[in-house]
């Protein structure tokens, strides 16, 4: 089984993508994620990138998940049912053990990689923001888990969507085997 927890070398086998660039720009992302952990004492308030000046507030109970295991136990081989913040949207992905995962959202499956370095989990789609990684700290609260997007130019962080459940496996049969993107009807 291939170790998806992040050390800061290249694993030997896989992960093609993840070259120097994803080193360094999760190295960006890291120093500004300790940053982030050292200025918040309490509970964050996360800002919408929206350009509106509302804010989401995670709850007083949430917890940010700091260690790598954990994390990578939360979600690998598991399926998570999540929406957006603030418009509701659903979304849904089953992030494989092996690296791989295949998100739906909208009316599209994207399939992609995903791996956990340090206190954060990337994930990169080809077919999403031209290929480019999407890190999340996340947090765990009694209510749900809170997945927190950090811009890895500006260190900026908003709360982007709250994980009503966590499942066991690929309940869904979402086609973890697609090799493009799918939508409409064609995945159905």
């Amino acid at each position: 089984m291939p170790n998806l927890i992040h050390t800061g070398k290249k694993p030997a086998e896989g992960y093609a993508a993840y070259d120097k660039d994803m080193s360094n720009l999760l190295r960006g992302i890291r120093a500004a994620a300790a940053l982030l952990a050292i200025a918040l004492s309490g509970p964050m308030a996360a800002s919408a990138q929206s350009g509106s000046e509302a804010f989401f507030t995670l709850p007083t109970d949430a917890k940010m998940i700091t260690d790598p295991a954990a994390l990578y136990a939360l979600l690998a081989d598991r399926t998570v049912h999540a929406i957006y913040l603030p418009d509701g949207s659903t979304w849904r992905e089953f992030s494989a053990s092996d690296g791989r995962t295949i998100w739906d959202e909208g009316s599209c499956i994207r399939p992609g990689t995903w791996q956990v370095s340090g206190s954060l989990v990337c994930y990169r789609y080809p077919s999403w923001q031209n290929g480019e990684p999407q890190c999340f700290i996340v947090y765990q609260s009694s209510k749900a888990t809170h997945f927190v997007a950090l811009d890895s130019a500006t260190g900026a962080h908003s709360l982007v969507s709250n994980a009503h459940e966590i499942l066991d496996g690929n309940p869904d049969g979402l086609p973890l085997n697609a090799t493009e993107l799918l939508c409409g009807d064609v995945y159905s």
